[in-house]
């Protein structure tokens, strides 16, 4: 065991307090990266909240169990013997609570600690020594016993495993129920004594291995048994529970899924021959759940059980349509509801919900752009981004709280991953899917969406895999992946968040990771699938991309009635670059048509907020500060005239940054000013990468300086194009601003073209085929780690088509000088590091050397306002109602299946 080195206390004019780890050799660090939280500190500094994975909130902690270890008292024993009812129960219990070995001499039988050397390994000694134990189980001096004394050692699990045959076997061998589950307890404890001991070297050397595998059998063949005697006697609660503890103890265990398969379905057979409704909803559930845990077995039993609940399920539809044909349509709902509980995924039961607006919530979210591409390679749009939140899944989700702290949430995970020396071990929600790769989902598609991935080592949607070992995935079985790291990360939690796709369905088809079809057609498993694109809707109506609720996604018992919302719709509510949209939107909320529309303009929300819009009492607009989205100028290096530093420097300096802030984002109310701040840096401004002494990049009399510099040496381009986004009229503003600023920066010696471009296709020339000089673009960090971001952004290697380097920096065609390679050497040397205090400083250094350099032109960082719809409750979990701030616009849709519409 090795202890990190604590975190210090910081002077409090920079960093609040922040936690340190606590690790061992064989174990990924969790040394936290503290920047979560930032606020502006009245001194000026910046104070820190920290959560990293082994220090949880204590809410999501498991609550203590045992206040003893195993080899000094085993307290589920000293529980059970308290709450058990019969004399003989209650003495055996006491019995094992304290383990022990019986040792018998030529002067009787004692009870002792359990030795740590098997009898058989003792090699010829002549004493041994014991801890004998009192009559309460407290340990007594020790003493030696010499070896030709001992006459027999009976060791504690063969002692447990020994009275448990004599319970068992007792009664004329018909032990009772309640028999079997004192025997599952001492078998359980001694066995979780046993695995203890062997892990600690308290039992120590190959002559203990042959205890175990008799009292882990006998464990399973009793909880086996027990199920089977519950069956019989007909005790329906002890049934679901024992049940559903052997499944989950054995969960790749066919015997025990052919066993908890009959007891689920003879449950599921006898409530359905029940007349009342509850019990038909209740046998549903009983197959819903018992498919998630053994999907595919015993498939003609379930297809049998799900074809009666079908033909109940339309019984019901008919009478809700006959119902609502004679408009008595509060009984159309009740047969309705009826229906949708037997079998929501019955033909034709969306429709009659929608026209009885009823059990059928729909969520309409406004989009600036409608998405083309939605999957994660191709994912360029927000829109595109929200569609793969809404499609795919990570292993891990990440999650904000309103305090600015980064969580983690198992996503295509049954738990959070367990740590191995040197990586993690997942245990994934199987879906088998009869064996087709497009309904299913394994631990292989998580091997083969690595292997797509990493034929694409440049995007950032393979970034992540890059901390991970070269080798693939280690698939143990079909639920269970492991997977372990080249290089430490400050987080290795952060990186299970890529998004997994159905790889062994896209290797089968010969297609990439970035196939162009499947990016129009995608299929994923997660909380939604695709079900249409209206490009040509009824006159008045926008155009809209639906998705349906994912029937895959349910499987999972703890997800059986999720997602929540049954539909959403991505509205499209700007046709065109000139049209108004705030007439439209507004009304669209005030009548229940729009529920939720991230990135409004700071000067529109008076429309949304004000005495006169009409809406104080349907929306809510809340900003988000704590986002990663920047805006930058792109500059592309390979064009030469860019290769000079002086021009580069120049066209920073010249740029007032806040005067465009206050012209076009902030406009002219005086509350608006506190929105929107600019950068010093390549780094979000009030991120903890960007430090706490704020720096300024304009200055119109250096810039002017370096132009004549720039313009002095031979053949100087003066002329270049800078292209923006079309779909965005406050873009436009922005750069025809930015251009009167160039342009008169020196005598006019400066032409900028403005080329007002489609977004989707200006980002395809910026981000996949790096043609373009000068661009006005958004760029999102993918997570709180900015520095390892920079340098994947930056990484010479990624400077290909479709590649993470869009500038091209230190490609070897850009002609680098001495100052961009020291920077180079800075990003590249990034990952050797993972204390705070180091990569605090680092950052420091990196940002001074990026000003002089510039491989792109930072700019600015915009709030952004999100409108909702007061009917609209975001949910992380199935309780809490979670705070809209701590949404990502960009990805928006964080733990959909948990929001409510009401």
């Amino acid at each position: 065991m090795r202890e990190w080195r604590s975190w210090a206390f910081r002077s409090a004019k920079r960093w609040g307090a922040v936690l340190g780890a606590l690790v061992t050799a064989a174990a990924i660090a969790q040394v936290p990266l503290p920047p979560v939280e930032e606020k502006e500190d009245p001194k000026g500094g910046v104070k820190r909240k920290v959560v990293v994975e082994d220090d949880l909130p204590p809410t999501r902690r498991p609550a203590a169990t045992v206040s003893h270890p195993p080899d000094v008292q085993l307290d589920e024993l000293e529980r059970a013997a308290v709450a058990a009812s019969q004399p003989q129960h209650k003495a055996l219990l006491q019995k094992y609570r304290v383990p022990f070995d019986s040792l018998t001499e030529a002067g009787g039988v004692s009870r002792i600690r359990p030795v740590p050397i098997h009898r058989s390994e003792w090699k010829g000694a002549a004493y041994i020594r014991v801890t004998p134990l009192d009559s309460t189980g407290q340990p007594l001096a020790e003493r030696g016993v010499a070896v030709k004394d001992v006459r027999q050692l009976e060791y504690f699990e063969a002692l447990v495993l020994a009275d448990v045959e004599k319970l068992l076997g007792g009664k004329e061998g018909k032990p009772s129920l309640d028999d079997y589950l004192v025997a599952e307890q001492l078998l359980a404890a001694a066995l979780r004594f046993h695995d203890y001991a062997r892990e600690r070297n308290l039992r120590r050397g190959r002559g203990w291995e042959p205890l175990r595998s008799p009292l882990a059998s006998r464990l399973r063949q009793v909880r086996l048994e027990a199920v089977q005697l519950a069956q019989r006697s007909g005790d329906m609660v002890r049934l679901r529970e024992l049940s559903r503890r052997v499944s989950e103890a054995y969960p790749q265990d066919a015997e025990v899924a052919q066993v908890v398969a009959a007891v689920r379905l003879s449950e599921a057979e006898r409530l359905l021959q029940s007349p009342q409704h509850l019990d038909h909803v209740r046998a549903r559930e009983l197959l819903d759940d018992y498919q998630a845990r053994f999907p595919g077995t015993p498939g003609e039993a379930v297809q049998r059980l799900r074809g009666q609940l079908r033909e109940m399920a339309l019984q019901a539809l008919q009478r809700a349509r006959e119902k609502k044909e004679v408009g008595d349509l509060p009984t159309a709902r009740d047969e309705l509801a009826r229906a949708a509980a037997l079998d929501p995924n019955l033909e034709d039961l969306r429709e009659l919900q929608r026209e009885l607006r009823f059990g059928y919530p729909v969520l309409s979210v406004g989009v600036w752009q409608l998405p083309r591409y939605m999957s994660p390679s191709l994912a360029l749009l927000d829109s595109e981004k929200q569609a793969v939140e809404l499609l795919f899944e990570g292993l891990l989700e990440e999650v904000r709280d309103s305090s600015g702290l980064i969580g983690y949430e198992p996503a295509a995970l049954r738990a959070m991953p367990r740590l191995l020396p040197g990586g993690r071990e997942c245990t994934l929600r199987i879906s088998p899917g009869e064996g087709d790769p497009r309904t299913s989902f394994t631990s292989h598609d998580v091997v083969a969406t690595v292997q797509l991935l990493r034929r694409q080592p440049h995007t950032w949607a393979a970034w992540p895999l890059l901390w991970l070992a070269p080798e693939p995935p280690q698939p143990r079985d079909t639920a269970t992946v492991r997977l372990f790291l080249a290089q430490m990360h400050p987080d290795p939690r952060a990186l299970l968040t890529f998004k997994l796709l159905p790889g062994r369905w896209l290797q089968q088809q010969g297609k990439a990771a970035d196939d162009l079809d499947f990016a129009q057609r995608p299929f994923g498993t997660g909380p939604y699938r695709l079900h249409a694109r209206v490009d040509q809707p009824p006159p008045g109506q926008p155009r809209e991309v639906i998705f349906f609720d994912n029937p895959l996604y349910a499987r999972s018992p703890d997800r059986v009635h999720l997602p929540r919302i049954r539909e959403v719709r991505l509205v499209e509510i700007r046709p065109s670059p000139t049209d108004p949209y705030l007439p439209r939107v507004t009304e669209a909320f005030r009548n229940g048509r729009l529920h939720l529309l991230p990135d409004i303009p700071t000067v529109d929300v008076p429309q949304f907020t004000g005495p006169g819009s009409g809406l104080a009492d349907r929306v809510e607009v809340v900003t988000v500060t704590q986002h990663r989205r920047i805006h930058i100028l792109a500059v592309n290096l390979r064009r030469p005239y860019f290769q000079r530093k002086s021009l580069r420097q120049a066209l920073s300096l010249g740029i007032d940054r806040e005067d465009i802030l206050d012209q076009v984002f902030r406009g002219s109310a005086p509350e608006n000013r506190k929105y929107h701040r600019v950068m010093g840096g390549p780094f979000p401004p009030q991120s903890w990468a960007a430090g706490s002494k704020p720096m300024s990049l304009t200055n119109r009399d250096l810039a002017v300086q370096r132009l004549q510099e720039y313009l002095a040496e031979p053949g100087a381009t003066t002329a270049f194009q800078l292209s923006y986004p079309q779909d965005d009229p406050r873009a436009a503003a922005a750069c025809t601003r930015l251009k009167t600023q160039l342009e008169t920066l020196f005598d006019k010696r400066l032409t900028l073209e403005l080329e007002p471009v489609p977004m989707r296709d200006l980002l395809v020339r910026v981000h996949e085929e790096h043609r373009y000089d000068l661009a006005y673009i958004p760029f999102d960090y993918p997570d709180d780690y900015y520095p390892y971001a920079l340098a994947a952004l930056l990484d010479p290697s990624a400077a290909t088509r479709s590649g993470r380097n869009f500038c091209h920096f230190l490609d070897p065609d850009t002609n680098p000088d001495a100052e961009d390679l020291r920077l180079g050497q800075l990003l590249n040397d990034l990952k050797q590091f993972r204390d705070y205090d180091t990569l605090a400083q680092r950052a420091a250094d990196i940002a001074e050397r990026f000003n002089q350099s510039l491989p792109f032109i930072p700019l600015w960082q915009l709030d952004r306002h999100i409108a909702v719809h007061r009917q609209l409750r975001i949910f992380y979990d199935t309780s809490t109602p979670a705070d809209p701030t701590t949404l990502n616009p960009t990805t928006l849709f964080t733990r959909i299946a948990y929001w409510r519409l009401e």
